[in-house]
C-alpha cells in the first residue's frame, strides 16, 4: 500500500467548468489545466492550475461562526491558483467526470509550476518516513471515500480540505500557515452512524495498562534520553498494527517486545506518531508488553491556557527562575494517541542542581543516579515517583525547588458517597478520616510566600472534599514556580502554580480570570483539578468544559464559603459580563477552538472558564443545592478515573432531580445565544405580580428578583423561566420601594426594564 508518487510528466490535460463535488464543498475550475498522479491501480492524484474557486459551508452554526471568524462570512468562498486533489483510484471516476479531463501536449512552464506545487503539498499527508529502509518519498493513498485537497488561495495563504472517514469528526478545513483548525465537525453521515457523542477512546484500537518510564533530562540542552516500558491490552477484535504518540522531534532508537523481540517501527512525515507492526495479529484482551528506548531535543510546553494574558507587556528586570515543563501537549514519553488513564512508575535523573515534581507520590528524597559519573558530566540526581492510581497523562517540572512544608491532611469521606450514594454530605456513623500527604516545594525567591500557600491549599483541599465526598489520589505536591504572568497547569497528583516577580510591570487587568478580589483564584482552580480534568476526565476535547468549567466554579464557591456573597458576587458579575461578551465566538461545546483562529487564549477562558462556571450556578439555582451537589457527587463516583461526557452529567442530574434538563443543556452548552428577557412588575394590594418575558428563543434560565420595602427591609426570590413566559404573585411585607431583577448577577441573559 505504499508508492512513490510522482505526477505523469508525458501528459497535461486541458479542463472547462470543471466541479468536484465533496462533503460540503465544492471545487471549481472554470478554465485551466490538469495533471496526474499514478498508482498501478489508477490516477489518485490531481493537480489543478487556472481561475479557480473554492466554496466551503458546513451545516451546524457553531462551524459556520468559526468560518466567519476567519473569513467574514458563514461560508468560505476563495480564488485558488493551484490545488492538489487526493483520492482513492477506485473512486476517481465519481469526482471527475470521463469527460472532465481532456489531454492536450504538455507545456514545460506548466509543468513546472505543477512539479512545484505537487512536491510543496504531497508530503503533508499519508507520508511514511522509511528513511532506515529507503530515502524516496512513500505515501499512501486515502481511503474509499475520502478526499484530501490542498488549495493555494489568493487570500487566505494556503488551505487543507479533509474528509476522513475514519475520524469521530470526519469533515476538516485547515489554515496550513497558521496552523489553525478553522472547521472540525461530523458530517451528516457520520452523525446518523454514531449519534451526537462520541469517545475519543473508541479510535484506538487498545488501552494502556500501566507505564515504567526511565528518563534522563539535560534541562540546558533540552535534551531527553528515555526508556518507556509499558503494557497495553488490545481493545479491538484484533491488531496488527499499533499507532503511539511521540514528539516529532525525538528519535526512536528502538521498539522491543519480550515475545516478539525487535519490533518494525516507521514514523508519520511531520505528525508525532509511531506505527509499530506486530509480526502476528494480536487477539482482544491480549497484553502486550512493550519497550521504547529514544532520546532527543524536546522544547519545553508552555501553559498558554492556563496562564493569563497580557494587556500591555513591558520588559523584566528580574529574571524568573528557569523552569521546563514536560506534560500533555509535550508527548516527552511514548503513550496512546488519546489521553488514556494507566498507573505508571517515574525514574527521572537530572543534574545535581536541578529538581524535580512530577506524576505520583515520590518515593524517598533523591538519591545519586545510579553509574558512573563520565569524564566531564555533572553528577546527577534520581527521583522516583509511583502513580498507583490511574492518571490520563504523566507530567513533570524540573527547576530548583526547596521543600516548605509537608503534612497530613486529614479528608472527611463517607461510605455511603463512596458507594455512589447521593446523600448530601456524610453521615455521622458513615464518615471517616483518610490521609492526603501535601508536599509544598517552591522555588528558593518564592519559599516565604509559599508557606502562607500551604495553609489555604489545605483549606480548599478540605472544603473541595467535603463536596465530592473524596480526594482522587493520595498525595498532592504543591510547585510554587516563579514566571512572567500568574497562571498554572494541574495534573494529577500535584499542581504547578506561577507566582510574578514583585518588580513586575506586566498589566493583565483585561483578561478574564483576573478578579483582582479574589487573589486566591488560581491556587483554588488548579486544585479544583485534581477532581475535575483528573479524577474524572473528558471523552474529547468538546467535554473540556466539564474539567474547565468545574473547576472554575469550584473556585468560586470557595470564595463564597470563604467570604458569602461578598466574595462570590464580584466574580459572578465579572464572569456574566466575559461570558456574554464572549458568547457570540462559540459555544462552550466548541472546547480549545474557542478564540483559536484569533490566537486569543481570552476568549477561550471567558466561556470555557467563566461561561461554563456560570452555567453550573444556574444549574445549581435550577435544581436547587441539595439535588445539585447530590447530582455533582454522583457524576463523580459514576465517572472517577474514567472519561466524561456532558450527556453523562446531565443524566447523574436527572437522577437526583427527576427532572428533563435537556432543554437546559441543550441551549447553553450547545447553543451560543444569550436570552434577553423583559422583567415588570404590578402591584396590586398587599401583593406583587412579577412577570418576566424571553424575546425570542427559549433559554431555561432561573433570575433572581430583589423586593426592596421602604422601611430598608429586603426579599429576594429566584424564578425560574422555563417558557416564554414567566409569572410569579408575592405576598408583600411592607410598603415597596422597588423591585429590582438578576441584582446578584447570577443569570446569563440581558434584561430589559
Amino acid at each position: 500500500g505504499l508508492y512513490r508518487l510522482s505526477l505523469d510528466s508525458s501528459q497535461q490535460f486541458d479542463v472547462h467548468d470543471l466541479t468536484v463535488n465533496g462533503q460540503d464543498l465544492a471545487i471549481k475550475l472554470t478554465s485551466g489545466s490538469a495533471f496526474v498522479a499514478r498508482t498501478p491501480d489508477g490516477a489518485t492524484a490531481v493537480v489543478l492550475m487556472g481561475r479557480g474557486r473554492l466554496m466551503f459551508s458546513p451545516p451546524d452554526e457553531a462551524e459556520r461562526t468559526q468560518v466567519r471568524i476567519f473569513a467574514g462570512e458563514e461560508a468560505l468562498n476563495a480564488d485558488f491558483e493551484c490545488a492538489l486533489v487526493r483520492v482513492r483510484p477506485s473512486d476517481f471516476a465519481l469526482y471527475f467526470a470521463k469527460d472532465s479531463l481532456v489531454a492536450r501536449a504538455v507545456a514545460p512552464a506548466d509543468l513546472r509550476r505543477a512539479q512545484e506545487f505537487f512536491d510543496e503539498t504531497i508530503g503533508r499527508a499519508l507520508q511514511i518516513d522509511l528513511t532506515d529502509l529507503s530515502r524516496d518519498r512513500w505515501s499512501l493513498v486515502p481511503v474509499s471515500g475520502d478526499m484530501i485537497a490542498e488549495f493555494r488561495t489568493k487570500r487566505f495563504g494556503n488551505l487543507t480540505y479533509t474528509r476522513v472517514g475514519d475520524d469521530a469528526e470526519d469533515v476538516s478545513l485547515f489554515d496550513r500557515k497558521r496552523r489553525k483548525n478553522i472547521s472540525v465537525y461530523a458530517s451528516s453521515a457520520k452523525l446518523a452512524e454514531r449519534g451526537r457523542f462520541y469517545s475519543e477512546d473508541d479510535l484506538v484500537d487498545y488501552d494502556v495498562l500501566s507505564y515504567d518510564i526511565e528518563a534522563a533530562f539535560s534541562p540546558e540542552r533540552l535534551w531527553i534520553d528515555g526508556l518507556a516500558k509499558m503494557v497495553v491490552r488490545v481493545r479491538a477484535p484484533f491488531a496488527t498494527t499499533l499507532t503511539l504518540r511521540l514528539a516529532d522531534s525525538l528519535t526512536v532508537r528502538g521498539v522491543y517486545s519480550p515475545e516478539f523481540g525487535r519490533l518494525l517501527h516507521l514514523r508519520i512525515v511531520g505528525q508525532n506518531s509511531i506505527i509499530i507492526s506486530l509480526p502476528a495479529a494480536a487477539t482482544r484482551d491480549a497484553e502486550l508488553p512493550l519497550q521504547v528506548l529514544y532520546s532527543g531535543r524536546l522544547e519545553p510546553q508552555t501553559l498558554d491556557r492556563e496562564a493569563i494574558t497580557l494587556q500591555d507587556p513591558e520588559p523584566f528586570v528580574l529574571q524568573a527562575e528557569p523552569r521546563y515543563v514536560y506534560s500533555n501537549r509535550s508527548y516527552w514519553y511514548p503513550q496512546s494517541t488519546v489521553t488514556d488513564y494507566a498507573t505508571a512508575k517515574l525514574r527521572i535523573t537530572v543534574p545535581q542542581e536541578f529538581d524535580v515534581v512530577a506524576s505520583g507520590t515520590p518515593v524517598g528524597p533523591p538519591a545519586p543516579a545510579p553509574g558512573p559519573v563520565e569524564s566531564g558530566e555533572r553528577p546527577r540526581k534520581l527521583f522516583v515517583f509511583d502513580a498507583d492510581r490511574p492518571v490520563r497523562y504523566l507530567s513533570c517540572v524540573i527547576s530548583r525547588f526547596s521543600t516548605v512544608t509537608t503534612a497530613e491532611m486529614r479528608i472527611t469521606t463517607s461510605d455511603d458517597t463512596e458507594r455512589g450514594g447521593i446523600e448530601h454530605g456524610p453521615s455521622e456513623d458513615a464518615a471517616r478520616d483518610k490521609g492526603v500527604s501535601l508536599i509544598v516545594q517552591a522555588n528558593p525567591r518564592q519559599a516565604s510566600r509559599a508557606r502562607g500557600i500551604a495553609e489555604r491549599s489545605t483549606a480548599i483541599f478540605q472544603f473541595y472534599a467535603s463536596l465530592v465526598g473524596e480526594a482522587p489520589y493520595p498525595s498532592f505536591t504543591l510547585a510554587v514556580s516563579e514566571s512572567d504572568l500568574p497562571g498554572g497547569h494541574s495534573p494529577a497528583y500535584f499542581a504547578l502554580l506561577n507566582q510574578t516577580l514583585p518588580n513586575s510591570q506586566l498589566v493583565w487587568r483585561n483578561d478574564p480570570v483576573s478578579f483582582e478580589s479574589y487573589p486566591s483564584f488560581f491556587l483554588a482552580h488548579e486544585i479544583a483539578h485534581q477532581w475535575w480534568g483528573q479524577g474524572v476526565g473528558w471523552k474529547n476535547y468538546h467535554e473540556q468544559w466539564l474539567s474547565e468549567g468545574f473547576a472554575q466554579y469550584f473556585a468560586a464557591l470557595y470564595a463564597e464559603k470563604e467570604r458569602g456573597a461578598d466574595g462570590f458576587t464580584p466574580l459572578a458579575r465579572q464572569m456574566r459580563k466575559w461570558a456574554i461578551d464572549t458568547s457570540p465566538q462559540g459555544p462552550i461545546y466548541l472546547g480549545y477552538r474557542l478564540g483559536h483562529i484569533k490566537s486569543d487564549g481570552r476568549v477561550f477562558r471567558a466561556v470555557l472558564y467563566n461561561k461554563a462556571a456560570m452555567v453550573l450556578h444556574m444549574l445549581r439555582r435550577l435544581v436547587g443545592d441539595e439535588a445539585f451537589f447530590s447530582g455533582v457527587r454522583k457524576f463523580y463516583m459514576d465517572w472517577r478515573f474514567k472519561k466524561a461526557g456532558t450527556d453523562d452529567f446531565r443524566v447523574a442530574m436527572e437522577a437526583v432531580c427527576a427532572r428533563d434538563l435537556k432543554p437546559f443543556f441543550e441551549a447553553w452548552i450547545y447553543g451560543l445565544a444569550i436570552p434577553r428577557l423583559r422583567f415588570s412588575y404590578e402591584v396590586m394590594g398587599d401583593e406583587v405580580a412579577l412577570k418576566l418575558t424571553q424575546r425570542g428563543p427559549v433559554a431555561p434560565v432561573p433570575v433572581t428578583v430583589m423586593l426592596n420595602y421602604t422601611n430598608g427591609d429586603s426579599d429576594s426570590l429566584v424564578i425560574p423561566v422555563l417558557e416564554q413566559t414567566a409569572t410569579r404573585t408575592v405576598r408583600l411585607k411592607g410598603t415597596l420601594r422597588d423591585a429590582q431583577v438578576n441584582q446578584d448577577y447570577a443569570a446569563l441573559a440581558e434584561f430589559d426594564k
